[in-house]
């Protein structure tokens, strides 16, 4: 606990420095919706973006709204009448509600900063995306298929997803596979029954990323702030949370040349996302 004391006071500080900047200068000015793909680094960036709306009036701080990501996962069980384990790989009743939420909140005029892991809704976008910048961050698909594997399998106090599954099996498992087509389900829509597992949904993600007025990349942060700084003309702040603790780096060393063939394999189609999002979107300043 007294390790963390000077982290909490700096914390505090640079809340306290935040709300005295939006006092002076006023909050962000522009509507975003920050389109959170799971385990991309976005808990940080959220926290940034965040900020720039944060007032010193309480009251006047529900101007920004966060989707409940475990609270959608247990509603959508109860409203579809569909059982949900953590292991299930058609949570298309998970996504629709998703899709319906975000299109509600965008909906109400108080909100002006907006995230969660939503699906990309090309309806939300065609009534609203004159009143929110859609903004998303990606990372390295194999990157993010070892994180998910990780903090869902040894974080299961803080997943909704908890599994308890070796590597070796997960590689295997139908679960595993499906997330190689992650950015394929946050970025190429809605699916029905777990169809986003196709050649479809991988072309759809990548025409829907010129939708969006701001893409980062997780390994080139600094880039991603001075282009929200020119285009917004506010700098972020973006400190490191949700660490991998030691544990879990060491279980890294783990993974032998071929289980990363097998994972490469697996992220196919997100890499393929992944690759034609840099070839489009990733330039330095």
């Amino acid at each position: 606990m007294l390790r963390l004391l000077p982290q909490i006071k700096t914390q505090k500080l640079q809340n306290v420095s935040i709300k005295t900047r939006n006092l002076i200068r006023g909050p962000l000015k522009k509507n975003i919706y920050f389109h959170h793909i799971p385990k991309c680094g976005g808990t940080s960036l959220n926290r940034a973006l965040q900020s720039c709306y944060v007032k010193w009036n309480l009251w006047e701080s529900s101007n920004v709204l966060n989707l409940n990501s475990a609270a959608s996962w247990q509603s959508a069980q109860v409203l579809f009448g569909k059982e949900l384990p953590p292991d299930v790989v058609d949570d298309s009743a998970v996504m629709q509600l998703r899709e319906e939420l975000l299109f509600y909140f965008m909906s109400l005029g108080h909100v002006h900063y907006l995230s969660g892991h939503f699906p990309f809704s090309t309806l939300a976008h065609q009534y609203y995306g004159s009143r929110f910048d859609f903004i998303t961050v990606l990372r390295d698909p194999v990157d993010r298929w070892i994180s998910s594997y990780f903090y869902n399998n040894y974080r299961q106090q803080s997943s909704y997803r908890k599994i308890a599954i070796d590597l070796d099996d997960y590689i295997n498992s139908e679960l595993g596979r499906s997330q190689g087509y992650e950015y394929a389900k946050f970025l190429g829509g809605v699916a029905k029954e777990g169809s986003f597992m196709n050649a479809d949904f991988v072309q759809r993600a990548k025409e829907n990323l010129h939708k969006f007025q701001l893409i980062g990349f997780l390994d080139d942060m600094a880039t991603f702030q001075k282009m929200f700084a020119q285009r917004y003309g506010t700098k972020l702040r973006i400190n490191t949370l949700n660490q991998r603790p030691s544990k879990e780096k060491k279980l890294n060393e783990i993974i032998n040349e071929k289980m990363m063939g097998t994972i490469k394999e697996i992220c196919s189609p997100d890499l393929e996302i992944y690759n034609y999002a840099v070839d489009n979107f990733k330039s330095g300043l």
